[in-house]
């Protein structure tokens, strides 16, 4: 019983984040001083980007690619505002329903050639190697980006907005500080180095991910300060934050967003991952109504999609499946983001986390100890489909005192249940 103890429920590094308001890209191009104010936009300083001799690389990103990326390099004596001004344009022009080549243009990521393999923050003095997958050789060029807001933070780094004074794109970088060599037996620094190893982690998870539903890989870098990854930026905040603005979910709200998840995860699963936190606040929700898993730090990739991990408890308490408080000698499988997937549905049928009337420590015992799942608030009525949806995710066998998850659905196997169908035409038209 010692893994039920309140000291070992600090082991595992978790990875909450207070989430700011992501604004539409819209709002952030129209008013680029506030979100960018430690930084001359107007300053005509920028040189060309081109580089001597690189390394491009094929990524995704965030914006649709309008023209062709050789045209849109800066210029000698472009501000960062006219780049930024230029790309908004070309946004705007795709997006006209005037415009002949509209149809071919739209706010969903594609695939695109992104940035060649030298990065500068505009603003130091350092240019570095960024850390791409190098795909092709070809003549390469310097990034020049310039970091804004904070839009995210935990315990373990910060998210912020960030520009491309290349390219006017708009991106996130998420960012940890570097721990001083010198200090490194510090036990502040021994933890700081915790943090450096998942944001490592992060990044050789995402770094081959394509995917609709999982948020998208740029790029990283490592300075002499801080360990940098590159993300898409995905407006408008989590679900999580949502949830605490707005309350529980209109029912057709929840279907849709548990369908994408469930894509999501199907697909991390076929490439043998386990996300391991998956939870409101982890997956970032675009104003559109798209969902992408998000924060990959305690990821898991596994030898077969069955295949188990015998680590110790990772993740969040109150997200977190029976195998995982107390794991087997097997060790546990991709079933328990399944029960994670139950308690993000939880979440949207309530407006609250699972065992929102328990701490942590407590909820372990009922996990465990009286094999609960989370509890249904009283105020919450649930439909027969819905409750055999809820069974499928917390489904457990307990055998001889040890857990076996197999009973519980798949991802596969709960895209097709009934609970899930949407009104014909339904879309998704914001939060009432």
């Amino acid at each position: 019983m010692s893994q039920l103890s309140p000291n070992n429920s600090d082991k595992s590094i978790t990875f909450e984040e207070s989430w700011a308001h992501r604004p539409p890209l819209e709002d952030i191009y129209d008013r680029l001083e506030e979100f960018f104010p430690e930084h001359d936009l107007d300053k005509p300083d920028l040189e060309d980007s081109r580089g001597t001799s690189s390394t491009s690389v094929e990524q995704t990103y965030g914006i649709p690619n309008i023209v062709d990326r050789d045209k849109a390099l800066v210029q000698p004596q472009k501000s960062i505002r006219n780049v930024a001004e230029e790309h908004k344009k070309r946004i705007d022009r795709g997006n006209s329903r005037d415009d002949p080549s509209a149809n071919t243009v739209v706010w969903q990521k594609k695939n695109i050639k992104v940035w060649g393999s030298h990065i500068e923050e505009v603003g130091t003095s350092s240019q570095t190697k960024a850390n791409l997958d190098s795909q092709t050789d070809s003549p390469g060029r310097i990034l020049k980006w310039v970091r804004g807001e904070l839009i995210a933070k935990g315990t373990y780094g910060r998210v912020y907005l960030a520009l491309s004074a290349t390219t006017g794109e708009m991106f996130a970088v998420k960012q940890v500080e570097t721990p001083i060599a010198a200090s490194i037996g510090n036990s502040k620094d021994s933890r700081q180095m915790e943090f450096i190893q998942a944001l490592k982690t992060e990044i050789e998870t995402l770094k081959d991910l394509d995917h609709p539903h999982i948020v998208q890989y740029l790029g990283s870098e490592e300075t002499k300060t801080f360990l940098s990854i590159f993300l898409e930026y995905v407006p408008g905040g989590s679900i999580g934050r949502r949830l605490r603005e707005h309350g529980k979910f209109d029912e057709e709200v929840t279907k849709s967003f548990t369908g994408q998840v469930l894509e999501g995860l199907e697909y991390l699963h076929s490439r043998n991952i386990i996300h391991r936190d998956l939870k409101a606040d982890n997956i970032l929700l675009e104003t559109t109504g798209i969902c992408k898993i998000s924060n990959f730090g305690i990821s898991k990739r596994t030898d077969e999609l069955n295949g188990t991990t015998s680590d110790a408890m990772q993740g969040t308490v109150f997200w977190m499946a029976p195998e995982v408080i107390h794991p087997p000698n097997k060790g546990y499988n991709a079933k328990i983001d399944i029960w994670s997937v139950g308690c993000v549905v939880l979440e949207m049928w309530s407006g609250k986390r699972p065992w929102s009337e328990d701490e942590a420590v407590k909820v372990m015992f009922k996990v465990y100890q009286d094999k609960q799942s989370p509890p249904i608030p009283s105020d919450v009525v649930l439909s027969d489909l819905a409750e055999d949806f809820k069974d499928r995710c917390f489904a457990m066998q307990v055998l001889s005192f040890v857990f076996d998850p197999e009973e519980r659905a798949s991802t596969a196997e709960l895209q097709q249940h009934p609970y899930l169908e949407l009104p014909e035409g339904w879309v998704f038209n914001g939060f009432k």
